[in-house]
């Protein structure tokens, strides 16, 4: 699956875009919020020199005094409060602003006439401040939450401008080197440290050459061990397989030799296979062209060569290959991989039973032996049974033989787990058969 991927520029001019419209919103509530605070608190001022003008006036003279501000009235106990604030003041006797019908607003503070006379009864007053008039934030809020989104909108322009340019200079390298790497007609992208800045790309771009080098010498190395393996190893090994066929069939040859030169026949053979699978696996999975192939004659292929490996092997095998199917596999992969499969049956069972099937594009090798025991398990590197002879290493070969050609292969053992194994290779891209359990 390839994952969709984003801009780094992209989200590098945001990044810069969304920090100024959070500074901006910020700014504009920090703004709002100190310019509600200095306007009530030039009221609230006001008000308490108007309060405390009154109740010197009243301490003096016993009368009250004309207001200085023309919009503050001064109401006594037995004077009604306007009918805006009088409900509300009885429900919150410590609130102190009110708003009124027709945008009115009231700054209203209570105080004692009194205060501080000795010898005197408290008098209570109230004082009214109408500021419906003073206002200056209130009336314009409107417009000036539009004047600063207006000039959050341009800062934010001229920053995204401005930042889209910096971060183009600025990636421009960095943009370089990934379409260097990324549409490379090479496999290893080859990379020049120098036609980099000298900063963290250049250091990136000298690291990526250097691992490239490493990568490519590596890679070198293992086509001339594969080449080299191909042909120096399978020459000898013919030689040693030809030559004891030759003595084995020697009729002069005593009966103490023969076991031992069967023995060489067989070990060679199991070299020669081990040396196709290793080679197999060294190639890369992309370079393995998948084609049509007869599946029939490569199953028969893998009985006959596993009878003459293991001709002390009493298995019965059957096909249940209807007429003569076409999968799309690399043949030899596949070959290999029966080879292994059937030949582990005739080697490790004995005497039994061997059930080939294929059904729906999926393909059933079954047998009535000893079983796997942890199926999971069993391909794993170096695991083995208790029985097993070999390095472990034949059924994890397989199990990567397959992912490179895109076969799906699961081992599962019989319903009891006490005998019988069964591996399903998928070789078709629709879903795998339900498949009857053979006993």
């Amino acid at each position: 699956m390839i994952t969709q991927r984003h801009s780094l520029r992209g989200r590098i001019v945001l990044i810069i875009v969304g920090s100024v419209a959070a500074t901006s919103l910020i700014f504009g509530l920090a703004v709002f919020a100190i310019a509600y605070a200095m306007e009530d608190s030039l009221f609230e001022e006001t008000l308490g020199q108007e309060i405390a003008a009154q109740k010197s006036t009243w301490q003096q003279t016993g009368a009250l005094a004309q207001p200085a501000n023309g919009n503050v009235t001064i109401y006594l106990p037995d004077q009604a409060l306007p009918p805006e604030i009088s409900s509300e003041l009885d429900e919150n006797p410590q609130q102190t602003e009110f708003f009124g019908r027709d945008g009115r607003h009231y700054h209203v503070g209570r105080f004692d006439l009194n205060d501080g006379s000795e010898g005197t009864v408290p008098l209570p007053a109230i004082a009214v401040f109408e500021v419906s008039d003073a206002l200056l934030v209130r009336p314009y809020r409107e417009s000036i939450m539009v004047m600063l989104g207006v000039m959050s909108l341009i800062v934010a322009v001229i920053m995204a401008t401005v930042g889209w340019w910096l971060v183009n200079r600025a990636m421009r390298p960095l943009g370089d080197l990934a379409a260097r790497v990324g549409t490379s007609e090479t496999a290893i992208p080859v990379l020049e440290a120098r036609d980099f800045p000298s900063n963290e790309i250049g250091t990136l771009a000298e690291a990526l050459e250097q691992s490239f080098g490493r990568v490519s010498a590596f890679i070198e190395r293992e086509r001339a061990f594969t080449r080299d393996a191909s042909h120096e190893l399978r020459t000898p090994l013919a030689v040693i397989r030809g030559a004891a066929e030759v003595m084995r069939l020697n009729q002069e040859l005593s009966p103490q030799l023969s076991e031992p030169l069967r023995r060489i026949e067989t070990a060679t053979t199991d070299m020669t296979l081990a040396l196709d699978q290793l080679l197999s696996l060294a190639r890369e999975s992309n370079g393995i062209r998948k084609e049509r192939a007869l599946l029939r004659p490569l199953v028969e292929k893998a009985i006959s060569w596993a009878r003459i490996r293991y001709p002390d092997s009493r298995i019965a095998a059957e096909m249940r290959i209807d007429g003569d199917p076409e999968v799309m596999v690399h043949p030899v992969s596949l070959q290999l991989v029966l080879n292994n499969l059937i030949g582990n049956c005739f080697q490790h069972v004995g005497e039994g039973r061997l059930m080939i099937g294929f059904v729906g594009g999926c393909l059933l090798i079954s047998d009535d032996g000893p079983g796997l025991g942890e199926c999971a398990a069993a391909f794993e590197p170096f695991a083995k049974g208790g029985s097993s002879g070999g390095s472990g290493l034949g059924l994890d070969i397989c199990r990567r033989l397959c992912e490179a050609m895109g076969v799906d292969l699961v081992a599962r053992s019989s319903e009891d787990d006490s005998k019988g194994t069964e591996f399903l290779l998928t070789l078709a891209a629709q879903q795998a058969a339900q498949y009857d359990r053979i006993v």
